[in-house]
Order: structure tokens, then C-alpha cells, then sequence
């Protein structure tokens, strides 16, 4: 998905003026690849943030302009403000035609699993997985149908339809989710074994008791 942006060039060299440039409104940011030591830039953060929220669940490619000129670009790294969440800074890393990026790629479950009729909870590791390619070839997303899935089911990576021209580090054999069994009949299950046992520990308690019940009587009529 491609996102717009107007920016404009700032000198955001000290702290004070970042935070002056928040105040107003603004998010700073940087292009990479654009120059050797990159185009500092600022932009509207509420404009920003409209623009994002369309993009959730897929790869976002933002254009921005800057004095007349487009650079197509990807996040790179975007700094959250640990309180408020609001996003204080973001690294943006121009895209060139040939070269290949590494950039996460979220994944898209789509369906219900028939297990969670059961009472199955679908349990996700893995919610994007890495890799590098050439921009032409980034998907947006990566969809699995999980429809079909029943309780003890696992997704591997090997499981996902990606294309050979995709690059990625991960082994075939990593689970990215599962359809575990629910806890409520684990611990019911757990439960029942704990009674199992004490019951039989309670027996054999009851049948040292009466054994000595019976010396003791074997006593007394000796003794009588």
C-alpha cells in the first residue's frame, strides 16, 4: 500500500527544537539513501496518522515530497513515546530499483478454524515474518486459511505460500500458530487425576488401619 506525505526540510539538530516541532503538531523524521547524510524532514503528525491507520495489516511504502521531489520510501525505525504511545521520531529508508530490502511482512489469517467450535483457542506466534527481497517482489501481506484447522493443528512456515523470489532466514520447521487444546479441559483433565490418586492413597490408609484393628482384637482374646 502507498502512502502520501508532504514534508518539509528542517534543521532538527537540537533536542529543544524537536520538541518545539512536536508541540506544533509535527513529527521529525529522516530519509536514508536520499543524500549521504540524509534529508531531515517534518510532517503533519495528524495527517500522518490517518494515512498509517489505512495501512494496518499490510506493507506501507510511503511517498514523500519534499520541495517538488518524491522519494519513495519504507519505515526503517519508528521511535513510540513510551507514555503517551504517540510516535516521537521515525528513520525512513528511500527505495531503489534493483536493490534488494529486508522488511517485515505481516501475515494474514484468514477463515475461522473449525476447532474453536470445539472450544479450541487459536494461539498466534508469529504475526510477521522477515524478509529481503527486491521492492518489486514485497507482498503486501501473506494470507493462510486457517478454516480447515482442528485442535492440535500447527502452522509452519513451510506451511505459507511465498514466492521463491523471497528471501528469509527462518526454518521450515518454525511454528508461526497453533490451535491448542482449551485450559479449562487441561486443568478439568488435571483435576481428575489428583482425585484419581488420593483415592487410592486413601484406601490403602483405610486398609493399614483395619489390619491393626485386627492384631489389636487378636490381643485381647489372647490376653483373655
Amino acid at each position: 500500500m502507498n502512502i502520501k506525505i508532504n514534508a518539509e526540510k528542517r534543521d532538527l539538530g537540537k533536542r529543544s527544537d524537536l520538541t518545539e516541532l512536536r508541540k506544533e503538531g509535527f513529527i521529525p523524521g529522516i530519509i536514508y539513501g536520499a543524500g549521504q547524510e540524509g534529508i531531515k524532514i517534518a510532517f503533519n503528525a495528524r495527517d500522518y496518522t490517518r494515512e498509517y491507520k489505512k495501512s494496518i495489516g499490510a506493507v506501507a511504502f510511503f511517498d514523500i515530497t519534499v520541495d517538488g521531489k518524491t522519494y519513495k520510501t519504507f519505515i526503517k525505525e519508528k521511535q513510540i513515546h513510551p507514555l503517551t504511545r504517540e510516535v516521537v521520531h521515525i528513520d525512513f529508508l528511500e527505495l531503489h530499483k534493483g536493490k534488494s530490502i529486508t522488511i517485515d511482512v505481516p501475515i494474514n489469517f484468514i477463515g475461522e478454524a473449525l476447532g474453536t467450535k470445539e472450544g479450541g483457542v487459536f494461539e498466534i506466534i508469529h504475526r510477521a515474518i522477515q524478509v529481503t527481497c527486491l521492492p518489486k517482489d514485497i507482498p503486501e501481506e501473506i494470507s493462510f486459511d486457517i478454516s480447515s484447522m482442528n485442535i492440535g493443528d500447527s502452522i509452519h512456515f513451510k506451511d505459507l505460500d511465498i514466492s521463491e523470489d523471497i528471501a528469509t532466514e527462518l526454518s521450515d520447521e518454525i511454528t508461526i500458530a497453533i490451535l491448542s487444546v482449551p485450559k479449562v479441559i487441561e486443568e478439568s483433565e488435571e483435576e481428575e487425576e489428583v482425585e484419581g490418586e488420593e483415592g487410592t492413597e486413601g484406601e490403602g490408609v483405610e486398609g493399614e488401619e483395619g489390619d491393626k484393628a485386627t492384631e489389636e482384637e487378636s490381643s485381647e482374646k489372647k490376653s483373655e
